[in-house]
C-alpha cells in the first residue's frame, strides 16, 4: 500500500519538511522502510496543519501568510506591501520541477500578480520567478523575471494565457529548471521557454503575492535529472520569399516545397485515419515542420479530436485551417485556439451581397483570410475586404501572365499549383512598386485641417478619399453614446467637465469648433447615431474606438439599428472589451490597440512577432499597434499568416514613408490629404503586341491613373523592362524586336508621395516576337 505525505502525517510517521530522496513509504505489518522510486525533494498539501501555522522551516520574508483550511494563503493588500514565503531546501540544487495549485481569491486589479519563486539566494533575494497576473490574457500576463542582487526587477521574458484567470478557480502551475534552461507551464501548457537563467543555478523555492490574495496547495518539488533541450530558433518559422521590388508582396502558398506555406488537403481514409495524399497527417506535418507554414484544408466534419491529436503530437501551433464550411473553421479554431482560420469561396459569382456575407462569414468563423478564385477577383473586391480586415489569398496564377494579373490586384497571398510562375513574375517589377492600396484611416477626421471628432472633419475626410474614418465613443451621464476622445470636454470644446458627469443635452450645448478656428464655430459634439447615419451606404468604413468599458452592447445595438455591421470595425485599448464585442457580434471585426518596444535582435523580433500573432489569433483581434511598435519582420510575419492590422498615429511624413516601405498596409493618420493625390491603380487598354524580328514599335498608349477621390487621369506611357532581355530592347517608348520569343513590358508611372518617389505599374503588355 502506497501512502502520501498526508496519510503519513496522520500516522505520525513523517514530520520533517523534506522527504528527499524519499518518494513514497511502503507500510507493511506496522514497520516502515524507504523505497526510492523517484527523486522527490518535497511534497506538501497543508491538510495536517492547523489554521494560522506554516510548515516547519518555512519562513515569511515579508507580509502576511498562513495556512487556512488546508491551503497556504498569501495576502498582499497593495503593490507596496507584497507577501513572500521562502522554503529552504535540504538539497543543494536548482535543477528541479516545482509544482503547485494556485487560486486567486482577490486582486486589487487585473495587473496584480502572484508567483512561484525559485533558486532563491540567501533565503531572501536574488531569485527567479514565474509571475502570473490576475489578467493573464494581457500581453505581459505571464513573466519570467529576476529579482536582482540590487533588489530590483529584471523582466526577461513575457507571454500571455488565452484567458484571464478566474477568481476561486484552481490552476496547475509548474516550473522546470535545468541549468540555464527554464520552462514554465499553466495547466500543462508551455507558456515560457527560456535559456536566460544562468546567473543563479541553485537555491531555495518560495511563493509571492503582490496586490492580491492567493491560495497555494499540493506543492511538489522533484529533482530534475535530465537536461532540457536547447531553445530552438526553429520555433519561430520565417520562410524565405522570392526576391522582388514590390513593397509588401503577396506570400506564396502551394502544395509543394516552392512556397512559404504548404497547402495540405486532409481526408480520412477507409480506416478513419487522417491522411494527406495517402500518408498520415502526422507524417505530412513532420515533413514541413520548421520549413513551411502548414495550411490544412478540411471539408469533413467531426475530425477535431483526431486533428488536434496530430497537431499536439507534432507540436504544431503555427498553422492555418481553411475550409469552404464556416462551421468547420469555427469548430476547429475554438478547439485549437492558436490555429488561424480562413474560408474558401466556392460560388460561381461574387456580387455585392455575396461579398458582404463573405466578410461576415470569415469573421464569425474566427477567420481572418478569404481564399477566392482568380476569375472572381477585382481590385474593388480586394479593397472591400481589406477595409474590413480580411486578408485575401487569390487562387490561380496558372501562368506567368495570370500571376502578373493576380499580383496586380494587390492580394496578400497567392495559392497556386505552379508557384514558380509567381516567383518569376515577382522578380520583374521596378523598384519601390506599390501594388496594394494602403487602407488609410482618417484619425478623428482630419485634425490637421478641421476640428477633431466633428462632422465637419469627418465629411472632409470622406471628400479626401479616406478608406476608413476613425472615431472615439464614450457614454454620457444619462446613457447616450457620443463622440469624444478625452475623458473631459475641456480641450476640444468651450465647456468643462467629464463626459461621464454631463448629460447629452449639456454636451450638445457646447461648441466643438470654436477652439480650433472661428471658421468652425458652432460645430456640435456628434452622437454616435449621427456619425453612423452620415455615412450609411457610402463607400467608407468606420473605425470605432471604444474609450469606455461596459458600453459594448449599446454600441453594437446602435450599429445594428442602422443596419451597418458591414461598415464598422471596432477597436480598443481594453482587450476584454473587444473579446466581449466579438462574442456579441462576431461578424464585426475587432482590433486591440497597444504600444510596445521594438526588440533589438532579429531573433528577438521574430519571437515577438510570433507571440503577438498568437495573441491576436487566440483573442480573435487584429493587432493595431502604434507604428513605433512595428518593424519589417513584424509586417512580413503577419502577412505570411494572413493577418491584417491598422497602425497609429502618423503625424510626420518620414516615419509614414518608412513604414510603408516596411510593409504597412493600414495607416491611421491626422493627414489624410497626404495620400489624396496618390494613384491607386494604373491601367492600359493595350494588352498584347506582335512584332517581327528586327522591327520596332513606338507605343504611345494612354494609361489611366485612378486616384482615391474617384478621379481618373490619362498619362503618356513610360515603358519598363526589368532587365534587357534577348527578346526585345526598350528605348524610351520604343520596343525593338531582337529574336523570337515572348517578353513582358510594363507601363510605369512614377509619382511622389510622402516626400519619396514610388512606382505604380499596369499589368504587363505581352510582346510576342516572331521571324
Amino acid at each position: 500500500m502506497i501512502y502520501t505525505k498526508k496519510s503519513l502525517a496522520k500516522l505520525g510517521i513523517v514530520t520533517a519538511l523534506a522527504l528527499s530522496p524519499l518518494a513514497a513509504v511502503n507500510i507493511t505489518g506496522g514497520s516502515a522502510f524507504a523505497a526510492v522510486s523517484e527523486p522527490l525533494l518535497l511534497i506538501e498539501n497543508f491538510d495536517s496543519l492547523s489554521n494560522g501555522s506554516l510548515p516547519a522551516g518555512w519562513k515569511i520574508a515579508e507580509g502576511k501568510a498562513q495556512v487556512i483550511d488546508g491551503k497556504l494563503v498569501l495576502s498582499s493588500p497593495s503593490i507596496s506591501q507584497p507577501t513572500r514565503v521562502i522554503v529552504p531546501l535540504d538539497s543543494d540544487t536548482g535543477d528541479y520541477v516545482f509544482e503547485a495549485d494556485m487560486t486567486f481569491v482577490s486582486a486589487a486589479s487585473a495587473t496584480r500578480w502572484a508567483s512561484l519563486m525559485y533558486r532563491v539566494q540567501n533565503e531572501d533575494y536574488p531569485y527567479y520567478q514565474f509571475a502570473i497576473r490576475k489578467g493573464t490574457n494581457a500581453l505581459n500576463g505571464l513573466e519570467f523575471a529576476e529579482r536582482t542582487s540590487a533588489n530590483g526587477w529584471n523582466v526577461k521574458e513575457t507571454n500571455f494565457y488565452p484567458e484571464p484567470f478566474e477568481y476561486n478557480k484552481t490552476y496547475k502551475i509548474k516550473v522546470i529548471a535545468s541549468k540555464n534552461r527554464v520552462q514554465q507551464y499553466i495547466n500543462n501548457k508551455l507558456v515560457i521557454d527560456t535559456d536566460q537563467a544562468a546567473d543563479w543555478l541553485k537555491g531555495d523555492i518560495g511563493f509571492q503575492a503582490n496586490g492580491s490574495t492567493v491560495q497555494f496547495d499540493n506543492v511538489k518539488l522533484t529533482k530534475q535529472t535530465q537536461e532540457l533541450p536547447p531553445v530552438q530558433d526553429s520555433a519561430v518559422l520565417f520562410p524565405a520569399e522570392p526576391e522582388t521590388n514590390i513593397i509588401n508582396p503577396p506570400t506564396l502558398i502551394s502544395g509543394n516545397e516552392s512556397s512559404a506555406s504548404r497547402f495540405l488537403q486532409v481526408d480520412p481514409n477507409s480506416n478513419g485515419e487522417l491522411t494527406v495524399n495517402g500518408q498520415s497527417l502526422q507524417t505530412a506535418l513532420n515533413a514541413v515542420k520548421n520549413k513551411q507554414i502548414p495550411v490544412l484544408k478540411i471539408e469533413n466534419e467531426g475530425l477535431n479530436e483526431q486533428l488536434i491529436d496530430a497537431l499536439e503530437a507534432t507540436q504544431t501551433t503555427d498553422i492555418h485551417i481553411v475550409s469552404s464550411n464556416p462551421a468547420i473553421v469555427k469548430s476547429i479554431t475554438e478547439a485549437y485556439p492558436t490555429a488561424r482560420g480562413g474560408l474558401i469561396y466556392t460560388k460561381a459569382s461574387l456580387n455585392k451581397h455575396d461579398l458582404e456575407q463573405l466578410s461576415f462569414d470569415v469573421h464569425s468563423s474566427n477567420g481572418k483570410t478569404a481564399i477566392i478564385p482568380q476569375k472572381l477577383l477585382t481590385k474593388d473586391v480586394v479593397h472591400y475586404l481589406h477595409s474590413r480586415m480580411v486578408s485575401v489569398w487569390g487562387q490561380g496564377a496558372d501562368s506567368k501572365d495570370a500571376a502578373h494579373a493576380l499580383i496586380h490586384l494587390g492580394v496578400d497571398g497567392i495559392l497556386s499549383d505552379n508557384p514558380d510562375y509567381t516567383a518569376e513574375a515577382l522578380g520583374e517589377y521596378p523598384e519601390n512598386t506599390i501594388v496594394q492600396r494602403p487602407i488609410v484611416a482618417a484619425h478623428r477626421g482630419v485634425p490637421s485641417l478641421a476640428p477633431e471628432n466633428t462632422m465637419a472633419g469627418y465629411r472632409l475626410a470622406y471628400e479626401l478619399g479616406a478608406d476608413m474614418i476613425e472615431t472615439d465613443i464614450q457614454r454620457t451621464k444619462d446613457g447616450h453614446l457620443i463622440i469624444m476622445h478625452d475623458n473631459s470636454v475641456n480641450r476640444t470644446t468651450n465647456g468643462t467637465g467629464n463626459v461621464h458627469d454631463l448629460t447629452l443635452e449639456e454636451i450638445r450645448q457646447l461648441d466643438a469648433g470654436i477652439k480650433y478656428s472661428q471658421d468652425f464655430a458652432g460645430e456640435k459634439v456628434p452622437t454616435f447615431k449621427e456619425f453612423l447615419q452620415e455615412f450609411k451606404g457610402k463607400d467608407v468604413v468606420l473605425l470605432v474606438e471604444l474609450k469606455d468599458t461596459g458600453i459594448e452592447e449599446q454600441v453594437i445595438q446602435e450599429i445594428e439599428e442602422e443596419n451597418m455591421a458591414n461598415q464598422v470595425v471596432l477597436q480598443s485599448f481594453y482587450l476584454d472589451s473587444m473579446v466581449i464585442s466579438n462574442k456579441l457580434k462576431p461578424e464585426i471585426p475587432v482590433g486591440f490597440l497597444y504600444s510596445a518596444g521594438v526588440p533589438k535582435t532579429e531573433s528577438a523580433k521574430l519571437y515577438n512577432a510570433r507571440i503577438m500573432t498568437e495573441y491576436g489569433t487566440e483573442n480573435r483581434v487584429t493587432l493595431n499597434a502604434s507604428y513605433g511598435s512595428t518593424y519589417k519582420e513584424f509586417f512580413t510575419y503577419m502577412r505570411q499568416r494572413g493577418m491584417l492590422s491598422m497602425h497609429w498615429t502618423f503625424r510626420a511624413q518620414d516615419p509614414f514613408s518608412d513604414k510603408l516601405n516596411e510593409g504597412l498596409i493600414g495607416p491611421i493618420t491626422d493627414y489624410t490629404q497626404w495620400l489624396t493625390e496618390s494613384p491607386i491603380s494604373l491601367e492600359t487598354p493595350i494588352k498584347k503586341r506582335n512584332l517581327k524580328v528586327g522591327h520596332s514599335a513606338n507605343i504611345q498608349a494612354k494609361a489611366f491613373v485612378d486616384y482615391r477621390t474617384q478621379k481618373t487621369d490619362n498619362i503618356e506611357s513610360e515603358l519598363f523592362l526589368t532587365e534587357q532581355s534577348d527578346v526585345v530592347q526598350i528605348d524610351g517608348n520604343t520596343i525593338k524586336a531582337l529574336k523570337p520569343g515572348v517578353a513582358q513590358v510594363f507601363i510605369k508611372h512614377t509619382f511622389t508621395m510622402l516626400g519619396q518617389e514610388w512606382n505604380i505599374v499596369s499589368e504587363p503588355i505581352e510582346v510576342t516576337v516572331s521571324e
